[in-house]
């Protein structure tokens, strides 16, 4: 397809965003936080997805949709699952080809790995070369290196959503035209001040004097619900009163998932019980209104073994929460350690244990760390983000 080498003057770039499946989690949020504060007189943006809830969000806010099939292919090699997957992955890359063609983009944006493997395919078929918005940790391997190295190769340029994701292309040689750009927050909707406390813990059936902790996440072990609710029956031997409650669900199933998150599920549902605290513990389910959920909180634990960026850590921050999260991985970029929040090692429940026995008999103490993290969380406004995302449109479009 012949391309014009310089945009006009005072035409808006023409973005096709690729995601490779319906469901909204982190990437996807994020993703609609940043569709919602583009300049739409800099960049008209057209989201490429199969249907469902995603493009229903999207919708809402006014952005187009083309739909494609999607996919939901793993990093892991398997005779079984790999061939139909690859299948699945070209039906897409053309799918999204054929989409940039008749809307004639100036730039194709792969809102995850997965959806920048599709839109490196793409290229094959005339598609430009894509942004890729790299959003997750791979642990190391020959198939997830495989991923980055193409990944590398094949983008026109690379967001990562923290300097530690963007430090694994390291293993595949680096990758050239790398930005690290923090994941945005809806800092208008994650605001303590137009939330009521009391009422919010009405609707979770939990008192208002009860000293409250909280995970917020889909269900799966890397995430760590099972340690916070060790740590919790650690603390409760200081804090007899104190309670958890754990918002999210197992989202993923099928060949893509690296665990078997429905038995995690069903194992966390157990976990209480045998801890003798089954009592203290509210299983939650999927929310829809995570902001209410983190109002009612006095403490947010983010105990994953290892996280990419940590997103519901900037979440709590922003409601002025103390929040006690793992030391390993994105976190350590957004908090500064006892100042703005807690920095602990993942899988210790006894350290954590301790720490939120600590917090939660300390009112001035988590309000001292809580003003810090809120003033803290104004760093990941939308309209920071979405600006800075639009610089590499610019970049990548010329």
């Amino acid at each position: 397809m012949a391309r014009p080498t310089q945009i006009p003057a005072g035409r808006p770039l023409r973005v096709l965003v690729v995601n490779q499946t319906a469901q909204t989690s982190g990437a996807e949020l994020s993703l609609l936080t940043l569709l919602h504060a583009i300049d739409h007189a800099d960049a008209h943006v057209t989201l490429a997805s199969p249907t469902g809830l995603l493009s229903e969000r999207a919708d809402a806010i006014g952005v187009p949709h083309v739909p494609i099939t999607g996919t939901d292919a793993s990093f892991r090699l398997s005779l079984r699952t790999t061939p139909p997957q690859l299948v699945a992955m070209l039906r897409s890359a053309w799918q999204v080809a054929r989409a940039a063609r008749r809307l004639d983009v100036d730039v194709v944006h792969a809102n995850t790995t997965r959806a920048g493997l599709i839109a490196v395919l793409a290229r094959r078929f005339g598609a430009p070369a894509p942004l890729v918005h790299v959003r997750d940790w791979v642990p190391e391997g020959r198939s997830a290196n495989a991923v980055l190295k193409v990944i590398a190769s094949g983008a026109g340029a690379i967001v990562a959503n923290s300097r530690h994701v963007a430090d694994q292309f390291d293993r595949v040689g680096g990758a050239p035209r790398m930005h690290v750009i923090h994941n945005p927050i809806d800092l208008t909707r994650f605001d303590a001040a137009v939330r009521d406390r009391d009422g919010a813990r009405r609707e979770l059936g939990i008192d208002a004097d009860v000293p409250l902790a909280g995970v917020v996440g889909q269900l799966t072990p890397w995430k760590g619900q099972d340690d916070a609710v060790r740590a919790l029956a650690v603390a409760r031997q200081s804090v007899p009163d104190a309670q958890l409650v754990v918002a999210g669900s197992a989202k993923f199933a099928g060949p893509a998932a690296r665990f078997d998150n429905a038995a995690y599920a069903d194992e966390l549902g157990r976990l209480p019980g045998e801890l003798g605290i089954g009592d203290a513990v509210s299983l939650l389910g999927e929310v829809d209104d995570v902001p209410g959920v983190l109002a009612a909180l006095d403490v947010l634990l983010v105990p994953s073994w290892q996280e990419a960026f940590g997103r519901v850590v900037v979440e709590g921050m922003a409601m002025g929460l103390p929040v006690i999260a793992t030391a390993t991985g994105g976190p350590p970029e957004i908090i500064d350690d006892r100042r703005t929040g807690f920095l602990l090692s993942p899988r210790e429940p006894q350290a954590w244990g301790d720490l939120l026995a600590e917090l939660l008999g300390e009112d001035g103490q988590r309000a001292s760390i809580g003003a810090a993290a809120h003033e803290a969380s104004r760093r990941f406004a939308p309209e920071a983000h979405a600006a800075a995302i639009q610089a590499v449109y610019r970049d990548l479009a010329a």
